[in-house]
Order: structure tokens, then sequence, then C-alpha cells
């Protein structure tokens, strides 16, 4: 038999046709979960799945729609075969609610069970530590969620540590490693919080992260963990689960690293407060010193004129005892002041260094910046604006 050779344009206008030709395609209702649901020139496109396949459908004029992701319904209308992409939709020419769909039916049953369990308790819920040093972020090691988070914390912390731990967010086999990254953060002893992250998407897409493993692994983690997952409407049994739900990655970070710059002026502020009230603290103590010593001398000489050598030796003795307080006092003073002073933060200025600020944050490496950037230079006695000409590094 010989093989019939078509173009591209053949091929698919045959297949056009004869789907064409059949007339039970022409007036058919489909009922499935909505999603990937979206609003493109006034058109509604969206998938209509089940457990084991989906199809693309189209709406035209989608005014009268309203469905969302998630969503049960029968839609109604005719298969169409697009000639020039080769592609097969479902034109729909109307849609019903058909109930709550499949998967959030089977979400809001695993919730019922694990929240009757007690897996969602507050009172079970972990601090999370306000200096954290070293955090495990379970998510995967591509795409725009990681690349948040690393930015975030150098931003507010460049000392602290970041350790990742690769896993898949979504599909087969990823509810098991994120239940294995919370085991490997728990068999080390240096992590002091756990983010588990991801970006929003479908039901369907978040299904590892409604799944009774990853609940009960949560639970079982001795080091407090974040849940971070999707957007900020999206909700998924491992935000009940975990310590602390953020909505979204980045706000996680915020919530787990400390700022460095913000706890290194409030040390200042402090130091300068115990520098204040040290030095008044003594001032008056050498006043009043001072004071007693000359009320004790006058009462001495009124009571005896006759004792005058002995009253003369005792006021040379507390003369010198007030003295030897007030040194010892001064000696105290300027060793309690060279130490706050050290301590001082602003001291580093005085050495020839200086702070670097761009768009009012502090820059510490040379990929901050680029050519024609604007920057303020703060030294040890005053601020001046500058322009970035040249970079080398």
């Amino acid at each position: 038999m010989k093989t019939l050779t078509l173009k591209v344009q053949q091929f698919n206008n045959y297949i056009k046709n004869i789907l064409a030709a059949e007339e039970f395609l022409t007036n058919i209702a489909i009922y499935g979960e909505v999603t990937n649901f979206k609003i493109s020139g006034g058109n509604a496109y969206f998938d209509l799945k089940d457990e084991d396949a989906m199809l693309s459908c189209v709406k035209f004029g989608a005014s009268d729609l309203s469905v969302a992701n998630g969503d049960l319904i029968t839609v109604y209308g005719r298969v169409n075969f697009y000639v020039k992409t080769g592609r097969l939709n479902f034109v729909v020419a109307k849609a019903e609610a058909y109930g709550l769909g499949e998967l959030y039916q089977k979400f809001l049953e695993l919730k019922a069970k694990l929240e009757a369990e007690g897996y969602f308790r507050e009172e079970i819920k972990k601090p999370i530590p306000k200096f954290a040093k070293k955090i495990g972020v379970i998510t995967s090691e591509t795409g725009a969620v990681i690349r948040d988070i690393i930015h975030v914390t150098k931003s507010k912390n460049q000392f602290t540590d970041i350790v990742v731990y690769p896993s898949k967010v979504q599909g087969a086999r990823a509810e098991d490693e994120l239940a294995t990254g919370i085991d490997y953060f728990n068999s080390r002893e240096d992590v002091d919080v756990i983010i588990i992250a991801r970006g929003g998407g479908s039901l369907e897409d978040l299904a590892p992260f409604n799944t009774e493993k990853i609940v009960k692994s949560i639970y079982s983690s001795r080091i407090p963990i974040i849940s971070a997952v999707g957007h900020e409407t999206d909700f998924t049994l491992s935000d009940f689960a975990s310590d602390l739900r953020a909505p979204t990655p980045s706000v996680a970070v915020e919530l787990a690293v400390f700022d460095y710059f913000e706890q290194i002026n409030n040390i200042f502020q402090i130091a300068e407060l115990n520098y204040y009230f040290i030095t008044k603290n003594l001032s008056e103590k050498i006043k009043d010193t001072i004071y007693y010593s000359g009320s004790i001398i006058d009462k001495i000489m009124l009571k005896s004129i006759k004792g005058a050598s002995k009253v003369q030796e005792l006021v040379q003795y507390i003369h010198a005892k007030a003295c030897q307080i007030y040194e010892s006092k001064q000696a105290k003073l300027s060793m309690l002041t060279g130490i706050i002073s050290r301590q001082n933060p602003l001291e580093i200025l005085k050495s020839g260094y200086a702070v670097i600020e761009k768009d009012g944050k502090r820059q510490t490496k040379i990929e901050d910046f680029k050519i024609g950037d604007e920057i303020k230079i703060t030294m040890q006695n005053g601020s001046f604006a500058a322009k970035v000409t040249k970079l080398d590094s």
C-alpha cells in the first residue's frame, strides 16, 4: 500500500472535516473542574479536567460567564479543530454550575479530618526565633521564588545563612520530596527555622501541600516551620499545620530574618543612653562625697576648737579620702567611656571607612551598582552625594 504524503495544512483540514461531520460532537455537554481560567480580549479561556484527562475550552464573549478555578461545571457546545495551530478546543455556548470541584471537596474533607485529630491546634505551634542565624528553605531550586528569598535575606542581613533543600513543588512524588526535606533539616543541629515555599497555582498545582503526609511531617518537626505557599488568597493544609503562615515567600523571609542594620542602630542608641546615665550617676556621687565630707569637717570644727591639731589631721585624712574616691570614680568613668566608645558602630567611620547608600538602602557589594547610579556617602562628620562613573571588580 502506497503511503500518502500530505502537507500539514492538508492533514489538519482532513481532521477538521472528520470532526465537523460527526454530528455527536456538534452539540454535546461535558462536565469537569475548571482550572487555568483567564480572560483575554473579552473571551474566557480555561481547561476542564477530571482525574484522568484535560480539555481546552474557550467561551467567546465571556460577560455572562461567572466561573473560577476549582468550580465543577457543565459546559454545552461543540468541538472545533483549529487548522492553523493544529489544536482542538471545545467552544462553549453556555456553562452552568455542577457543584463543588472534586479536588476542593477532597480538600475540605481532609481538612476537617485532620482538624478533628488536632493537627492544627494553636497551642502546639512553636514560636519563630527572633534572631535566626541559619534558615532552611524547601522549594524548587529554579525559578523566581528562591531568587526572591535570597535577595530579601541579603538586603536585610548578609550574615544570615540560607540552606536550600531542592524539592519538586508540584506533580508526582512532590509530597515525598517535601517531607524528606523537613526530615533532613530536623537531622541537623544548626538550622533555626524552616520555610516551605512555592509560587501560586491552581488547586491541582498546590495538591502536594494538601496531603495528610505533609501535614504530619510539619506536625512532627522539632524546628519551627513557616508555610509560604501560593499567593495571599491561597490556603493549603500546610498553612494550617505550620507554626506560622506567610501570604508569600518574600513575606516569609521578612518574618524569619532579623534586620542587621536596625539591630546595630538599637545597640548604638542603648550605648548612648548607658553613657549618659553612667556619667550622670558618677557626677552626682562625686558631688555628694565632697558635700558630705565638707559637712563633717564643719561639725568637727564647731564642736571643739581645742582639738584643732587633731581636727586638722582628720580634715586632711577626709580630704585625702574624698580625693581618692573622686579619682577612683573618674578612672572608672574613663574606663566605661572607653568601652562604650569602642562599641560605637560609628567609630569605624573614623578609620576612613564610609557607608554607601543607594535609594535609601545600604549597599555592600559592587554588584549592587551600575554606571550612572546616584549614591549617598556618609563619613565620620557628614555625608555627600555622588554618581557612579566607573566600576572595577
